[in-house]
C-alpha cells in the first residue's frame, strides 16, 4: 500500500536486496513493512546508505554489507532526506532534503546538503528558491552535479564547487536533463 505520487505515502514494504551483477545470488538485507530506498554503497564498500520513511518521516539510515547494524543517522524534525550517495573519501554524505512544512507548496523548495555519515557536520551547500536534487558526486571530491529545476518546469543540470560554493548551469534544453553521473574517471558525465 501506499502512492509514490504523495512523499507523506510512500509505498510501505518496499525493500533492499543485493544481487552479483549477472542477478543472481539475491539477498534481502531489510525486511519490515516501511519505505527503503534510494540505496547506495560507500565507495570502499564499509557500509550501506539507504533513506527509509517511517510514519511520514524520510531519514537517512545505514547498515553493514549484509544488512546488519541498521541504524539512523539523521533525525531532522522538519526535512525530510534522501537521495544520498558517499563523496569518494567514503566519509562524507551528499543529500537531499526539503521541509515538511513546504510539501503542501506546488513547487517544492529541496537543497543540498553535506554531512559526515554519522549525521554529524551538517551543512546546507545550495541557496535559492526552487529544486536542487539527484547530487552526484565527482571523483575529485570537490565537485558534484545535480538537477535544478527552474521555472516554470525545466529540469537542468548544474556542477557545484563544494568548496567555493560556485555554481555553473552545464545544460541549457527544454527537454528533462536528469540524474546525473559522473564516470569515476571524472571524464565523461
Amino acid at each position: 500500500p501506499g502512492n509514490f505520487s504523495d512523499v507523506r505515502d510512500y509505498p510501505r514494504g518496499a525493500e533492499i536486496y543485493t544481487s552479483d551483477l549477472e542477478g543472481g545470488q539475491v539477498v534481502r538485507l531489510t525486511d519490515n513493512l516501511v519505505y527503503d530506498a534510494e540505496v547506495t554503497y560507500a565507495p570502499d564498500g564499509h557500509t550501506i546508505l539507504f533513506g527509509r520513511q517511517v510514519e511520514g518521516r524520510m531519514d537517512l539510515w545505514m547498515m553493514d554489507p549484509d544488512g546488519r547494524n541498521q541504524r539512523q543517522i539523521t533525525c531532522t524534525p522538519d526535512w525530510q532526506e534522501g537521495g544520498a550517495v558517499f563523496m569518494p573519501d567514503s566519509k562524507t554524505i551528499i543529500t537531499r532534503a526539503w521541509k515538511m512544512s513546504d510539501e503542501i507548496l506546488p513547487v517544492k523548495p529541496m537543497h543540498l546538503f553535506l554531512l559526515a555519515e554519522d549525521g554529524s557536520w551538517r551543512r546546507q551547500v545550495t541557496t535559492g528558491e526552487g529544486t536542487h536534487w539527484a547530487p552526484f558526486p565527482a571523483p575529485d571530491g570537490v565537485h558534484a552535479v545535480y538537477v535544478r529545476v527552474l521555472p516554470p518546469r525545466n529540469f537542468e543540470i548544474h556542477l557545484l564547487n563544494l568548496k567555493t560554493m560556485e555554481e555553473k548551469r552545464l545544460t541549457a534544453h527544454d527537454a528533462f536533463d536528469g540524474f546525473p553521473s559522473i564516470s569515476p574517471d571524472g571524464k565523461l558525465m
